[in-house]
């Protein structure tokens, strides 16, 4: 599914990406691109035994339908620029890794007609290209969007990105593939979160691990919307863990959470949005590339080996294309490690239990790396 990596990425990762860059970039992509540079690869490492994850949150390529093709917007945007320009500063980073795993949180559909008067997101069927010219492998259809025209908008865009030869899962649809001799499965549903969801999430992960997974993630679509504390909703991340879940890809608060190590296990709590055109301007536009390491065994299970988080923003000038946060930016990057450092104190989090404490490293705040092989794996 993707390249092998051989050797470190270029060193002018961004200017190589495919796509137009604008004159007004070229500049700065040279700079820009030794910020998205993951960590290096340790003299003597056997990439063939180490699993890459790329990770990133809600992506919405569209528009809402209420201003669908609007010159300022996202879709007239790509239609000028072209389809693969949203990923352009971030596809060669993708392409280098063994899996990319996004939210995609629009409907890629010819229908207009909806229940939702407003934020139905919408895009043009071939826009669902931009996630395979990113190099996007497979994507979480289980949100609050991706049904905004009805279960046959979702259908549609099920059908356009496999299409593509990109992974889609969403509700009983569950999602398998293998890489690296590693058979690895996906189960997703959306809040609200309950025990009865739960349930539904454990039954997914048992069909996958009878058909021979050997790695199963649970992505979550939770979180209360630009909060940074977390919610009732995602108390349900230990337990899925607890159920024998390998990983958990939380996201929808549209702001970057805390990540947990838990039982020698890592919870994303939630990752923010990584490209959003149905908001030009929010309030936060911090995101990250989670890129998380495994060992992989002789029996195809793996274990966690290291964690590199790359900051990004959303889009500069509101031209919705994501971009790593420049080194020389310490202040910029070290806000986006804090964010997925701790979990701020909230009150509507399970009353029965305290707030979860941080479980990285205090390096992190400054590195965003952390080795889970050096962490203690405890079982609270």
């Amino acid at each position: 599914m993707k390249r092998l990596l051989c050797g470190l990425l270029c060193a002018v990762l961004l200017l190589s990406a495919a796509g137009p860059v604008r004159a007004e970039d070229a500049e700065t992509a040279e700079t820009e691109s030794q910020a998205a540079l993951p960590a290096a690869a340790v003299p003597g490492e056997d990439a063939s035994r180490i699993f890459t994850f790329s990770l990133i949150g809600d992506c919405c390529i569209g528009d809402q339908a209420q201003q669908y093709g609007y010159r300022s917007n996202y879709v007239y945007k790509i239609g000028e620029a072209g389809l693969d320009y949203p990923f352009s500063l971030v596809a060669d980073l993708f392409a280098a890794d063994d899996l990319t795993v996004a939210n995609c949180e629009c409907s890629f559909t010819d229908r207009r007609a909806t229940k939702k008067p407003k934020m139905s997101m919408v895009s043009p069927p071939s826009y669902a290209q931009v996630l395979s010219l990113g190099n996007v492998d497979v994507c979480n259809l289980a949100n609050n969007h991706t049904k905004d025209f009805g279960d046959k908008g979702q259908l549609d865009t099920a059908a356009n990105l496999e299409a593509l030869g990109i992974g889609v899962f969403y509700d009983e649809l569950t999602y398998s593939v293998t890489v690296k001799g590693v058979k690895i499965g996906f189960v997703g549903y959306t809040y609200p979160m309950n025990d009865k969801k739960l349930k539904k999430y454990i039954e997914g992960m048992e069909k996958l691990r009878a058909e021979g997974c050997n790695f199963v993630v649970a992505s979550a679509h939770w979180g209360r919307e630009t909060k940074y504390d977390l919610d009732g909703n995602q108390k349900y991340a230990v337990q899925m863990i607890d159920a024998g879940f390998d990983m958990v890809f939380g996201h929808g608060s549209h702001t970057c959470q805390m990540i947990r190590w838990y039982k020698g296990k890592v919870i994303f709590y939630s990752l923010s949005n990584f490209t959003f055109g149905a908001n030009a301007a929010p309030k936060d536009d911090d995101t990250v590339v989670a890129q998380i390491r495994f060992d992989i065994h002789e029996d195809g299970t793996m274990t966690a080996r290291d964690l590199t988080c790359i900051p990004f923003k959303m889009h500069k000038d509101r031209d919705f294309r994501p971009y790593p946060i420049p080194e020389e930016d310490v202040e910029g990057r070290q806000r986006v490690w804090e964010k997925l450092y701790a979990n701020h104190e909230s009150t509507r989090w399970n009353k029965r239990k305290a707030s979860p404490a941080p479980s990285l490293p205090e390096s992190f705040l400054t590195t965003g790396y952390v080795d889970f092989t050096t962490l203690p794996v405890t079982e609270e």
